[in-house]
């Protein structure tokens, strides 16, 4: 990809400018998302040497061995996560995500399957047991979601199923995820499998959030 940014749109601008987003105001989120959506791979790949996508792609296919498996990409953008999944086998993979132009380009670069317009910090209302692994990456950072969606999100996966994804360092006390996994965990609902700090950018000189694999208890 050729790199063309304008003077106010580094890689390095616009993820501080993500990383900025307060939680109290989604138009400011969905405005963001909206001007990024065309050239977020292109900011995150080539400016930024975004690494996390294939690693969660690499973990899901060390846990899940069937290739058939239903998974939910949450919050997943423009889709680079589930362009990794697909590279490494998986054929069913549906995304969830706050922006609409997002979706939008993941859908026309045929990387997820179906789209669904979801505000995760509102409620998701999409059933239960509907797939066998939930993937997410960059989604439990700065001033997006909070550690109060887990408990449905967990409905959503059949028993034995894992969520695999990324929480950044920084949000993970703030933000309420140990706590809010360690209820989960003493509640019988899922347990904790792996937790490894590492970075989510090559660049870094030193691990910015946690790679997690939560599997769902029978119950």
């Amino acid at each position: 990809m050729t790199k063309n940014y304008g003077p106010e749109n580094t890689p390095e601008q616009l993820l501080a400018r993500a990383y900025g987003l307060r939680g109290d105001d989604p138009g400011e989120t969905l405005q963001l998302y909206a001007d990024w959506a065309e050239t977020y791979d292109q900011t995150m790949l080539d400016g930024l040497s975004y690494s996390s996508p294939r690693r969660i792609a690499a973990l899901a296919a060390a846990t899940e061995a069937r290739r058939d498996s239903r998974v939910l990409d949450v919050g997943c953008g423009t889709g680079l996560l589930a362009y990794c999944l697909r590279a490494q086998g998986f054929n069913r993979v549906d995304g969830l995500d706050y922006s609409a132009p997002m979706l939008a380009v993941a859908l026309r670069e045929s990387r997820i399957d179906e789209a669904f317009l979801r505000d995760l910090n509102e409620g998701i209302e999409m059933g239960s047991e509907c797939y066998d692994m939930l993937v997410s990456t960059g989604t439990f950072t700065h001033g997006h979601v909070g550690a109060g969606c887990l408990p449905e999100l967990m409905k959503l996966l059949v028993p034995e199923g894992c969520l695999i994804c990324t929480v950044h360092r920084d949000v993970w006390v703030e933000g309420g995820f140990g706590t809010a996994l360690e209820a989960l965990t003493e509640a019988g609902v899922a347990a904790i499998r792996s937790r490894e700090a590492d970075c989510l950018f090559e660049d870094e000189g030193e691990p910015s959030g946690w790679y997690l694999v939560v599997e769902k208890l029978p119950g």
